[in-house]
């Protein structure tokens, strides 16, 4: 496999159904799911310690903010996936937040409950493994990409891997989100989105894009 295709299938923006083989474990062992409304945050950067969660339904973005609001968002979440893994050790509190942008249930655990689970299907150790590589490996590829590209190469990886991932040509986010999403200024972002639909890219509808031609967006990706 060359580099271009294993970037490829490798990286993501979204995570999803990774440990769908362990939910009914987890409804087993931990506290019942509750639902979380859309823009409830259920980690809070430098608050919340002690817990992860498990996500059933629905989606939610993590993400890191500076003292002054401003925004830089990390990854996707969606169903049968985990998230607050850096609050695993109880004595340090989380780094990122990591809000509900649809109506989600979840269920938190403990590490003392992901030990019972572990204990009762070992091969779950393995698959937690390579899901926190998965991770890795998309944070090392977003930093390197922040580091190196222009805004064009920084949107057209972002948007890219994101629609591959997702298996879906559309991206529910607005200006300011894909500003947070890349490093990049709103300004930036809408020159760049301007250029793409006078290209036949992308299509924008109301909050959101819809990509009508990945082998061209592909075309601007940087890898």
């Amino acid at each position: 496999m060359d580099m271009r295709a294993e970037i490829k299938a490798m990286t993501s923006y979204l995570f999803h159904m990774d440990f769908v083989r362990y939910r009914q474990l987890f409804l087993t062992h931990c506290p019942p799911p509750m639902l979380m409304p859309k823009g409830n945050c259920i980690c809070k950067k430098g608050v919340t310690q002690g817990w992860m969660y498990y996500l059933f339904q629905g989606t939610v973005k993590i993400y890191t903010c500076n003292s002054r609001g401003g925004e830089r968002l990390l990854a996707f979440l969606g169903e049968d996936s985990i998230c607050g893994l850096d609050c695993l050790d109880p004595g340090q509190p989380s780094i990122v937040t990591i809000e509900c942008i649809t109506d989600s249930w979840v269920t938190p655990f403990q590490p003392d409950m992901l030990k019972v689970i572990i204990q009762e299907a070992p091969d779950f150790s393995y698959d937690l493994m390579v899901y926190y590589a998965k991770v890795m490996r998309q944070l090392c590829f977003d930093a390197e990409s922040q580091s190196i590209n222009d805004a064009k190469i920084r949107l057209s990886n972002f948007l890219f891997l994101y629609v591959e991932s997702n298996h879906s040509n559309t991206v529910p986010m607005s200006q300011q989100e894909l500003s947070a999403a890349t490093n990049c200024s709103r300004s930036s972002i809408c020159r760049i989105c301007n250029e793409f639909k006078a290209l036949g890219i992308i299509r924008t509808n109301g909050r959101g894009l819809t990509v009508l031609d990945r082998e061209q967006l592909k075309s601007f990706c940087g890898f």
